[in-house]
């Protein structure tokens, strides 16, 4: 059963990075790319709670609840692909005398009670901790980048080889066609979500797994899911009390008592009954009785409960400046701002599909406040949205950005552009150029341009073209600032004056 285990985490591992690669323009996969999302009960139980809405997507989670409540965490064992990732790194942790900490299976409860009290009031705060959208953070902004750069750096050294060529180029297009961006990426907030991710790892060096025993709000969900749970460990007088169950169990779920079990800490690893030389250990279905293990003081559950109330009461009340607001550009179909907070989980698949069309969405710093940290944002001088593409509307696991047709995201605004005339070439140096009229993706385009008669320092007239923006026909995609050439700042920029936002029972409200 361990070899077991070990092979279903390695399958899952497996398809969990198979999924992200293949979310990239086109988008063509067989099996939704957001179906680890999907099977999340925390996000789905979180994002409707704040949201005070149904998501259909979520249902799939029920399959991880059903199997929870009989077998109890074996997700956290056999499926989670953050575990396996810490189960790789643990063990290549060779120190044997780590700490044991014991007593720190009830600070996940702590916090699942906190971040749900936070959702009741109206602020998703879940995706914090939750281990999906934490993995898939890091595996954007952090490891894809790092990828791409080593697949340039390899493929540039062995196109030296005049032999290699002709099959290099083969595989390099298509890796860029299939799984790679085109270009070197680079993401906002890298290091931070980097130094965070690696003290997760880093807390391995105290124990096995810390994460999933004292902070993963999931791993918390789906213990007290699996208070009735049938598949327990059971010790038999063969016993010899000699502790190697102990030193190899993965949660920390045997007591100094070898014959007793924190039920709903174990998450059926069978490393217990692998190790035992006397076959004294056993995982095997019971009558269904109370599991024990949680635990948490009246004193923490109301302590939880305040500082849920306080940190709700604190996200929502932050101050928003009217100049930070017109420069926040959500991706096409996303739902009015405070919806979107409510369901946005922070995972980054539109950031990611992004990257391999128009490479517009970032993770936002500063711009959304800090309720808005890390959602996604456009990055217009950095790349744009692309006119054809609808993909980041198709992989949102939350409904935070509404699916669209491409036919209605042509149509849908996100922003308007604006023209600096103190940096635009035919304003301020009287020189033509047509660069963004060139770029506009519009049928008609939103940028045109009207003569005007200038005088030079030299006393000669000149006639120069203009240009100038139709708001009737821009959709703010930002390529115009993206290709602008003026060097820095944009002489064109885009702000989100006009744009539409999803909402129920109508298309678009603005």
């Amino acid at each position: 059963m361990r070899r077991l285990r070990i092979a279903s985490q390695i399958i899952f591992f497996l398809l969990f990075f198979a999924l992200f690669f293949v979310a990239s323009y086109p988008l063509t996969s067989l099996l939704p790319v957001d179906l680890f999302f999907r099977l999340d009960p925390l996000t789905w139980l979180s994002a409707m709670i704040s949201n005070r809405a149904f998501i259909a997507t979520g249902l799939l989670s029920l399959i991880v609840i059903l199997l929870t409540i009989p077998l109890g965490r074996v997700f956290c064992g056999w499926v989670c692909p953050l575990g396996t990732f810490l189960d790789f790194f643990d063990r290549l942790v060779t120190n044997r005398n780590r700490i044991k900490f014991r007593k720190n299976h009830n600070l996940k409860y702590f916090l699942l009670i906190l971040f749900l009290f936070t959702a009741i009031l109206g602020t998703q705060v879940f995706w914090f901790l939750d281990p999906l959208p934490l993995l898939n953070r890091f595996a954007v902004t952090v490891l894809l980048p790092i990828l791409n750069i080593v697949f340039y750096v390899i493929f540039g050294f062995l196109f030296r080889f005049e032999s290699l060529q002709s099959p290099l180029s083969q595989v390099q297009n298509y890796l860029v066609n299939s799984l790679l961006p085109v270009e070197v990426l680079t993401f906002r907030a890298s290091l931070l979500i980097s130094l965070f991710f690696g003290t997760v790892l880093a807390l391995g060096f105290l124990t096995r797994r810390f994460w999933c025993q004292g902070l993963c709000p999931l791993g918390a969900l789906l213990a007290l899911l699996s208070k009735f749970q049938m598949l327990k460990r059971v010790v038999n007088e063969k016993c010899t009390e000699c502790l190697e169950c102990q030193k190899v169990c993965k949660a920390n779920a045997i007591e100094a008592d070898p014959f007793k079990t924190t039920d709903i800490e174990c998450i059926q690893c069978f490393n217990c009954v692998e190790v035992c030389a006397y076959e004294a250990n056993e995982l095997r279905f019971v009558t269904p009785a109370f599991a024990s293990g949680f635990s948490l003081s009246r004193r923490k559950f109301l302590g939880a409960t305040a500082l849920g109330l306080v940190t709700a009461g604190v996200l929502k009340t932050e101050f928003q400046t009217k100049e930070r607001s017109m420069r926040l550009i959500r991706p096409p179909g996303s739902l009015p701002e405070e919806e979107f907070l409510d369901r946005c989980i922070r995972c980054h698949q539109c950031i990611k599909v992004c990257s391999t069309s128009g490479d517009f969405l970032q993770p936002a710093i500063h711009e959304a406040g800090v309720q808005g940290f890390l959602t996604p944002i456009g990055s217009p001088r950095s790349g744009y949205c692309e006119y054809n593409c609808v993909m980041c509307t198709e992989v949102c696991p939350t409904g935070a950005i509404h699916t669209l047709d491409v036919e209605t995201k042509k149509k849908t605004k996100i922003g308007l552009a604006f023209i600096d005339k103190d940096r635009c070439l035919p304003y301020y140096k009287n020189q033509d150029c047509i660069v963004c009229e060139e770029h506009c993706p519009t049928p008609d385009k939103a940028i045109k341009f009207k003569e005007a008669e200038v005088i030079l320092a030299s006393g000669e007239r000149k006639v120069v073209k203009q240009p100038y923006v139709v708001e009737e026909l821009c959709i703010g995609c930002g390529i115009c600032e993206t290709k602008c050439p003026v060097t820095g700042i944009s002489a064109i920029y885009l702000s989100s004056q006009n744009e539409q936002r999803y909402s129920s029972g109508q298309a678009f409200t603005d």
